[in-house]
Parts: structure tokens; C-alpha cells; sequence
């Protein structure tokens, strides 16, 4: 593996990739319950939830994100990578589609649409682990715009016209 073949845009798509695959199972929604019955004593339970718990199918997205992210540079690296298979692109497109998957979850928060029930209050809330993911999911894009931005232009050189021909010499007499 030849970490020298790996501009900055690849680096920082690969560091923030696997910081999108760690921050998947930090928390990234909580949810408190308490209860306002009288005689009961005010009763207050909360849990939170990571990105693996909470989603269906956009946790698999943002896994495959993450691999996209990281398996670019990395063939990039080791040489596997073809010179036609714009991975700098690949990588731009993924992360640009994280972003939009996790703000989309930071707007629309997953679970029931509950805020009160017969004295008991139910609060749904966005932890840190969403934030994160935010954060790596825009450095994975940044990086491969980066990669784009940095690699070299591989089309063959245009040739220059043919000059014009010279003109006869004017005629005299």
C-alpha cells in the first residue's frame, strides 16, 4: 500500500468515513418519559438510541457511505483502484447523499408522534452522535470534492490548427 498516492481530499474522506462508521453507535436520539399522576410520585424514565437501533434502512445507507468513503482511497492506495472508475466522484456523491440523509433525520425525528398522554409526558430529542454524523457525513463530501479538485486531468491533448496559409506575393506591374 502506497500512502503517498493519496491526496488530502482521499485522506480526509477516509479519516472522516471511519468517523461516520464510529459515531453510528454513539447516541443519536433520546426519549424521557414521566408521569405527572398524582399519587404516583412523579416517575421519570429515559433511554437513548444509536444510528443501528433507530433506522431501517438509512443505517445501512450511511454504513455503505462509510465503506465508499474508506474502499476509494484505500484501492486508490494499493494500486486496484481503474483509472477510468472516477473515485473521487464516488466519494463526493456519497457523502453528499449522507448529508442529506442525516439532516433529514435531524429535521424529522423517528418514534411516535406523542407529547402527552393521560399525565404522562413523553419528550423525544436529538443527542450528539446525530451531530457527529453530520459533521463526518459533510467531511466525507468536502474530501472527495477535495480528491476531485486534486487530481489530475487525464484527456489527451487537444492539437493545435494548422497555420494559415501564407498569402501568394502580391503581383506587380
Amino acid at each position: 500500500m502506497d500512502t503517498s498516492k493519496l491526496s488530502l481530499g482521499d485522506q480526509i474522506a477516509a479519516a472522516s468515513g471511519m468517523a461516520l462508521f464510529i459515531f453510528m453507535f454513539l447516541p443519536w436520539y433520546g426519549a424521557s418519559v414521566s408521569t405527572n399522576i398524582t399519587g404516583a410520585g412523579g416517575i421519570s424514565v429515559s433511554d437513548t438510541a444509536n444510528a443501528w437501533q433507530v433506522f431501517s434502512f438509512i443505517d445501512i445507507l450511511l454504513f455503505l457511505i462509510a465503506v465508499v468513503a474508506v474502499g476509494v482511497p484505500v484501492a486508490k492506495a494499493t494500486g486496484s483502484l481503474p483509472e477510468d472508475v472516477p473515485g473521487a466522484l464516488l466519494v463526493l456523491a456519497a457523502g453528499a447523499l449522507g448529508v442529506v440523509l442525516v439532516l433529514y433525520r435531524i429535521l424529522d425525528i423517528p418514534g411516535p408522534d406523542v407529547s402527552s398522554f393521560g399525565g404522562v409526558d413523553v419528550d423525544f430529542g436529538r443527542k450528539i452522535g446525530i451531530f457527529l454524523g453530520l459533521i463526518a457525513t459533510a467531511g466525507i463530501a468536502y474530501g472527495g470534492w477535495r480528491a476531485n479538485e486534486e487530481s489530475p486531468v487525464s484527456s489527451t491533448p487537444v492539437s493545435a490548427p494548422p497555420p494559415p496559409a501564407p498569402e501568394p506575393p502580391a503581383a506587380t506591374g
